[in-house]
């Protein structure tokens, strides 16, 4: 990866989800709204668990934890497309001239997201 989208890559990151308080964080009603329902049934998870064995509760851990780490995943996929979109547009507008960096750049990103 070239320096260039080294410290896009690294800006980018610092701007994914490490400050939710910031005034331009986007959040969308079906956010606001998944948020309240799972602050909602998260008493209901917990006591759920405590029906569960040791070996039962363990696994259902797991297996959340599986599903929050993909859907973390696809939050990041759909974030870093967000931008590769903007690229595209900006460069299809004339805005942004082509150059070994910027079609590099690009293909690196669609690779490693595919």
């Amino acid at each position: 990866m070239s320096d260039v989208w080294l410290k896009v890559s690294q800006f980018l990151g610092s701007l994914n989800g490490e400050n939710i308080n910031r005034e331009s964080y986007v959040r969308t009603p079906e956010y606001v709204k998944a948020l309240e329902a799972w602050k909602e049934t998260e008493q209901e998870w917990e006591a759920f668990l405590e029906t569960l064995s040791e070996g039962q509760r363990e696994k259902a851990e797991e297996m959340k934890e599986c599903l929050e780490d993909f859907a973390s995943a696809q939050e990041k996929r759909a974030y870093i497309q967000g931008y590769a979109d903007c690229v595209q547009v900006l460069y299809h507008m004339g805005i942004l001239k082509e150059n070994g960096e910027l079609v590099l750049g690009m293909k690196n990103i669609s690779a490693k997201h595919e």
